[in-house]
């Protein structure tokens, strides 16, 4: 059986955003805000992708009901674009990393959605140099 680890999310699925909506706010749960290690960009689709780097990426730790909670992975899996470890048709790979929590209790381990193809992330993304893809996405809205 599966670690249910709680999942780290960055982009859309933060609270205020289009998929939050419809994948986070129908369940139970509680957001810790926390940050894990990565290179954030902002994608042509409108949306972000991490890949590995040295930076910190902000974002929220989602924590789920265990009742809900093979649910939800399932939603954010289809969300994602992830079919499973290493599939080839997967845009996003769910992967275990160490994330810091902004209230300075003890790092967790937790689930986060990584770009899979690198190249294409660097070749047309923007980088969003801060870790903060909400507050880029507030900087490009018009006031």
């Amino acid at each position: 059986m599966e670690t249910k680890l709680p999942i780290f999310v960055y982009g859309t699925l933060l609270a205020g955003w289009e998929n939050y909506e419809n994948y986070v706010q129908p369940y139970k749960h509680e957001a810790i805000p926390a940050e894990v290690k990565g290179e954030l960009f902002h994608l042509p689709m409108g949306y972000p992708g991490i890949l590995d780097g040295d930076g910190m990426v902000k974002g929220v730790i989602l924590r789920f009901e265990p009742q809900d909670y093979e649910t939800v992975l399932a939603e954010l899996d289809e969300l994602e674009t992830y079919y499973g470890p290493h599939d080839p048709r997967n845009e996003y790979e769910r992967i275990e990393v160490w994330a810091k929590l902004a209230d300075g209790q003890e790092d967790q381990r937790v689930y986060a959605y990584r770009y899979v193809d690198a190249k294409y992330v660097r070749a047309e993304g923007t980088p969003v140099h801060d870790g903060d893809w909400a507050h880029f996405m507030r900087g490009k809205q018009p006031e």
